[in-house]
């Protein structure tokens, strides 16, 4: 299997798991997105987990963020900034 290590990953995205309390999975998947720029396609064959699976876990992330925006949530993962999110 194909997986980030949640050590392995860079400080920026760990800061933001953290801060966000996301699973190692959500973690993951951030990491996928923010540093790799895979759509959902790619993190489930990455993963392998079926899209719709990613999906969900997107909408997980962003709950916990508090948005519905993928742009702003790229911009909370990068500045690490919560008054970005809203």
């Amino acid at each position: 299997m194909n997986t980030f290590q949640p050590t392995k990953l860079p400080s920026i995205i760990r800061n933001f798991a953290s801060r966000y309390v996301l699973t190692n999975r959500e973690a993951e998947i951030v990491g996928l997105i923010a540093l790799r720029g895979y759509s959902n396609k790619e993190i489930a064959d990455y993963c392998i987990i079926s899209e719709k699976t990613v999906k969900v876990h997107i909408e997980k992330i962003m709950d916990k963020v508090g948005t519905r925006s993928m742009r702003k949530l790229l911009s909370a993962i990068i500045s690490n900034d919560t008054s970005m999110v809203k």
